[in-house]
């Protein structure tokens, strides 16, 4: 599957703060927080769920992947979607290694090992 995926029940503020919180705490800078309900209220007047697409990124982990083939930036940074489906939350995290290994070969090991360390981060995350 192209993407790794948890279901909480906590709200998705809570889910996201604390994931914030244990993602920085393992070197991760959120690159971009975007507020899709806001964002359809604001442009569309339209009344959406809570929905975040937060796309991250491990410094040391870009360097490394960037050094080793430029076009590897393509798979950088990394995607997590946060929203509330019913009475839980969900989360997902695009496998960016599924994508590289169907399309790109250079680099793939070292975006799975980086792939792997986020992954258990997320098994084992509890809002």
């Amino acid at each position: 599957m192209f993407y790794l995926e948890r279901e909480y029940k906590a709200s998705a503020d809570t889910v996201l703060d604390s994931l914030i919180y244990h993602l920085k705490q393992k070197g991760y800078v959120v690159v971009a927080d975007i507020n899709v309900k806001s964002i359809l209220k604001k442009a569309l007047d339209y009344d959406f769920g809570e929905y975040q697409i937060l796309e991250i990124c491990n410094p040391k982990a870009a360097k490394e992947i960037l050094e080793n083939d430029y076009l590897n930036g393509l798979f950088i940074p990394c995607k997590i979607i946060v929203y509330e489906d019913g009475k839980t939350t969900k989360l997902k995290l695009l496998r960016i290694s599924e994508v590289a290994d169907k399309f790109f070969d250079r680099g793939k090991k070292l975006i799975e090992k980086y792939q792997v360390e986020l992954e258990k981060l997320i098994e084992f995350f509890v809002p």
